[in-house]
């Protein structure tokens, strides 16, 4: 599996991305021809050599003209509708798009549609996040990772006056993103850079077991008196392994006084929101001699404000604590199989030693002895016939 790593040790900007690929191999005049295809006016890619503290990078800039007709959010999205991108690549453009947007909205308390993309900044961003996606697709990428990212401190100018970084935008976006603070003075992670990272991205770490084949670097716009302005861009390939490397975020609290017939609901409700890993209760001794129970949920970094909203919502709790943490998984796939009385799915994954190991997934086999009207365990029985049939050595 091909992979990229970005290595964020001063930042991260869409344009240091594109300056960061193209020193990897892409071709960018060719993705400026793309893009002059259906972008609403013609753009150049300026791309230079130039030394960053000693240390050669490549500049990627966007020149072009204002732009006056398309600076809202619907507008961005028919310009990526209309572009040479796969469904996929597609969907996952807009989908940076709309959480820049919707990052904005919440800051500037106005609607989706009503966010300004300003002049410059509508078609530097358009060219920024197609072009990315045109670039690492010359690339045969197949996963993204990135470094924990460096938040500067102190005040910036931008549209809107001066403000506080990073940019309040930036920083709605990096919920729930391994971050560390810094002795800078400037803008480090620009919010399209932000937008990239924190929707391509499966991890946020360190490098992953990998054999580096090529290293590029971005250079920013910014000159940095310490630190090289750039962005160091991995590509290699994933190390065949058994287990696999994740940051998840666990939020939990310890109650004492709610009835624990709320908890039915409070299960219920967890795993229908997106980003629900695995929660549960135990029993613990609390303050004052009091038996009590602590809740432990385990979920998705970037999903965690909606978890704590549920947990101060459905208990008794005054506030929860959160941290994120590494853990280790077996990479594993569901895969369906055809039983007498209908599709059942099965989990499936790779030992060390490359066998097969498999489990019946409960909740598929309990809806087939429903729909049967036999037994769970005859179910079972089945599955795990047919399974040991298809899938075992």
């Amino acid at each position: 599996m091909k992979i990229i790593y970005f290595d964020c040790f001063s930042g991260i900007s869409g344009d240091m991305l594109l300056g960061g690929l193209a020193d990897l191999g892409a071709d960018l005049s060719l993705v400026q021809d793309q893009l002059n295809e259906f972008l609403p006016q013609k753009i150049e890619l300026q791309v230079t050599s130039r030394l960053v503290n000693g240390i050669r990078g490549t500049d990627a800039a966007v020149i072009s003209e204002p732009a006056s007709s398309y600076k809202h959010l619907p507008d961005l999205l028919k310009i990526v509708g209309k572009s040479p991108l796969t469904p996929a690549e597609r969907d996952t453009a807009a989908h940076v798009f709309t959480r820049l947007a919707a990052a904005e909205a919440h800051i500037h308390g106005v609607s989706l549609n009503e966010v300004h993309f300003h002049e410059l900044g509508a078609i530097d961003t358009l060219v920024d996040v197609i072009g990315f996606f045109l670039a690492v697709r010359q690339l045969s990428i197949d996963e993204f990772f990135c470094s924990p990212l460096p938040l500067a401190r102190g005040i910036a100018p931008m549209c809107h006056g001066h403000y506080p970084l990073p940019a309040p935008a930036t920083m709605e976006l990096l919920k729930g993103v391994p971050c560390y603070g810094v002795e800078s003075e400037i803008e480090l992670i620009t919010p399209t850079g932000a937008a990239i990272a924190t929707t391509v991205c499966s991890n946020f770490g360190p490098f992953p077991p990998a054999i580096t084949e090529r290293i590029g670097y971005g250079a920013g716009k910014k000159q940095r008196p310490d630190v090289p302005n750039l962005i160091r861009v991995i590509s290699g390939q994933l190390t065949p392994k058994a287990y696999k490397e994740e940051m998840v975020a666990i939020i939990e609290t310890n109650i004492d006084d709610m009835n624990p017939e709320y908890l039915s609901r409070l299960f219920e409700r967890f795993f229908q929101i997106d980003g629900a890993l695995d929660i549960l209760v135990q029993n613990v001794m609390m303050k004052k001699n009091r038996a009590g129970f602590q809740i432990q949920c385990i979920v998705r970094p970037d999903t965690i404000t909606s978890f704590v909203d549920l947990i101060l919502a459905e208990t008794s709790t005054l506030g929860v604590r959160h941290r994120l943490e590494h853990r280790t998984v077996r990479p594993r796939r569901l895969q369906q199989l055809s039983t007498r009385w209908g599709p059942a799915t099965v989990k499936v994954w790779t030992d060390r030693d490359g066998s097969a190991r498999f489990a019946p997934e409960y909740d598929s086999c309990r809806n087939l002895a429903e729909i049967a009207g036999v037994s769970l365990p005859r179910v079972y029985e089945e599955v795990w016939r047919l399974a040991d049939k298809e899938l075992g050595e």
